[in-house]
């Protein structure tokens, strides 16, 4: 038994002193397919050093291997000694039968580095050099597709179909087509790509982002379907309850929105999201009690949220609760949110509150982002006839008249106003 063998063993056996001086022995005694064997098992047993020890030894050996030397390039990669990694790595001239291989371990090295540019060009001096390489046309694909250039990624994907590389290294090739043509939004080809890899692997993954490019299509009535089989593989997939009980809102059943929002609190209910649905589906059964504490629950999970704010403040204005929606539009107001509908709220809740002065304040801050809005115009138009400003109330109903001409109530009003 070679000392090499012998060296594993104690390893194995956690006998490391033991394993310590077989290493010396192995390299003087043991022929030198055996250390080259021996380098790779150590490498896979994570024992850096001892395996640089071989590399180092087998270098003096033979200093024209640059195998060796990129083993010493990734051995530094993994000690995150950059200065040495890239001083291995250059010494593997372009005429080496390694010099692809080091083009890929740099480009990957270059990505964990955050310089996906510099990754991306030696990725495209490698597939120049061995342009029918699938391994190459997987990088590249990774490379563009994490770094968001999904239309980028594509074509390497498309190339791996081509020499029939359905999966590679665990990732499904049509389930990649499949989100990149769906971000890109061309719907078509993304569910024709992500049938294909639900047709081979039905995955709770694949069977969520197929049901989300349907969701996105409008077909809810196929994205209820696939979602449901989601919930039914895995209950505790948190992301498809929002996008399911949307589903069911959208087909104006309520009730089942309603249930699987109650159905997805049970796995998260810390999700302001699901809270948001509720809402919107209490909402649709004109049920607004239900509605605002459904609001309220999501804003304790995210008080923040400005769309939040926004959404409660609407309902309490419409049921003339006009301090109550002021209160909760306090916070984001003194935190400077520069929001043109927060103003507009603001604006509608002071005039009710008799607070006129606030009121024109808010009005004239949303004016500049809503000026094109005919619904905006004519709220703020309504305000300075009762403010008893002519001129000013003049001026915004003429615009609100270009877009909405027919709005003879309007029309009255000023065709009054300029008589006097």
């Amino acid at each position: 038994m070679s000392y090499s063998t012998q060296m594993i063993e104690a390893i194995q056996n956690e006998e490391l002193g033991l394993a310590s001086e077989l290493l010396l022995q192995a390299i003087d005694s043991d022929p030198d397919e055996e250390l080259y064997a021996l380098i790779e098992t150590l490498y896979d047993l994570g024992f850096l050093n001892e395996t640089k020890e071989v590399v180092t030894e087998l270098l003096t050996r033979y200093p024209e291997d640059d195998g060796l030397k990129l083993t010493l390039a990734e051995i530094a990669i993994e000690e995150g000694d950059e200065l040495e990694a890239f001083e291995w790595l250059n010494k593997v001239e372009p005429d080496s039968p390694f010099y692809v291989q080091s083009l890929l371990v740099s480009a990957d090295y270059y990505q964990t580095l955050e310089l996906p540019e510099v990754s991306k060009e030696k990725l495209i001096e490698a597939k120049t050099l061995l342009p029918e390489e699938p391994v190459i046309d997987f990088a590249l694909g990774e490379l563009l597709f994490t770094s968001g250039k999904y239309k980028e990624a594509i074509p390497y994907y498309e190339n791996l179909l081509m020499s029939h590389h359905l999966e590679f290294a665990g990732t499904s090739i049509y389930g990649r087509l499949g989100s990149a043509y769906g971000i890109i939004g061309d719907l078509g080809n993304a569910i024709d790509y992500m049938t294909e890899a639900v047709d081979m692997q039905e995955s709770t993954d694949h069977l969520f982002q197929l049901g989300y490019l349907y969701f996105t299509n409008e077909n809810y009535t196929r994205s209820t379907e696939l979602f449901n089989k989601v919930k039914e593989q895995d209950p505790s997939y948190t992301s498809v309850y929002v996008y399911l009980a949307k589903g069911y809102l959208e087909q104006n059943d309520e009730e089942a929105a309603l249930k699987v929002v109650d159905e997805g609190r049970f796995y998260d209910k810390e999700n302001p999201s699901l809270y948001i649905v509720g809402a919107e589906a209490s909402l649709a059964k004109g049920d607004t009690e239900a509605a605002e504490t459904f609001y309220k629950k999501a804003m304790e999970r995210d008080p923040e949220n400005l769309t939040l704010t926004l959404h409660l403040s609407n309902l309490l204005i419409e049921q003339e609760r006009f301090q109550e929606a002021l209160d909760i539009m306090e916070m984001p107001l003194e935190a400077g949110e520069d929001d043109p509908q927060l103003y507009w709220n603001s604006a509608k809740a002071y005039n009710h509150e008799e607070d006129f002065y606030k009121a024109r304040e808010n009005y004239e801050k949303a004016y500049y982002s809503l000026k094109d809005s005919p619904e905006f115009l004519k709220d703020y138009a309504v305000f300075l006839r009762e403010e008893g400003d002519r001129e000013g109330f003049i001026k915004l109903s003429e615009r609100y008249l270009t877009l909405r001409p027919d709005d003879l109530e309007v029309l009255e009003w000023v065709n009054n106003e300029e008589l006097y």
